[in-house]
């Protein structure tokens, strides 16, 4: 079995198929089913979360999420970086989705984003404290560790940006982070 390589001919190629990255905690639902799914106009849709992925429930129940014509993989962070850098990916129009700043933090280290949108929307807010938390928006609340992050994906992703909805104008995530220790 010969092993894929990505090689500098091809490498834009495959980080072409990804249309953006994003954290929402609530993984697939009502914007991301509709509206972003139409906006750019997906044919697949990766959710990268090692919890769901071992969960039939959870599993089916993102599956049920997802509009029609669609396609939708649940699968652990390890197997979202080697599917984002499958180069037999490069003809789909993927959303790469995960719900914590660690999980993105983990695909951008392994998957180099080039010019793909990477999207903080909703994140911190449904699950843990927010009292120990930064709030950058309304929607999005990121820890100590999170913050430090999100700045190392700041310098990696050429297109970090926080925009809930396609009709929302994307703001730099830095803009965001600035003034946060």
């Amino acid at each position: 079995m010969s092993k894929l390589r990505i090689n500098r001919r091809n490498i834009a190629e495959v980080f072409n198929m990804i249309e953006m990255m994003r954290v929402d905690d609530r993984l697939i639902h009502g914007q991301v089913a509709l509206l972003w799914t139409k906006q750019l106009g997906l044919n697949r849709i990766i959710v990268a979360n090692d919890k769901a992925a071992k969960s039939e429930i959870q599993k089916n129940a993102l599956l049920l999420a997802a509009p029609a014509g669609v396609k939708v993989a649940v699968v652990e962070v390890d197997k979202a970086i080697k599917m984002a850098n499958d180069p037999r990916g490069k003809n789909f129009k993927m959303l790469l989705l995960v719900n914590n700043v660690d999980d993105l933090y983990t695909i951008v280290k392994g998957v180099e984003p080039g010019s793909t949108k990477v999207d903080i929307a909703n994140v911190g807010r449904v699950s843990g404290d927010i009292e120990n938390k930064h709030k950058l928006t309304e929607t999005v609340y990121l820890s100590d560790d999170e913050v430090t992050k999100a700045n190392e994906i700041n310098d990696l992703a050429k297109n970090f940006v926080y925009q809930p909805l396609p009709t929302d104008e994307p703001k730099p995530f830095e803009s965001l982070l600035k003034g946060v220790h």
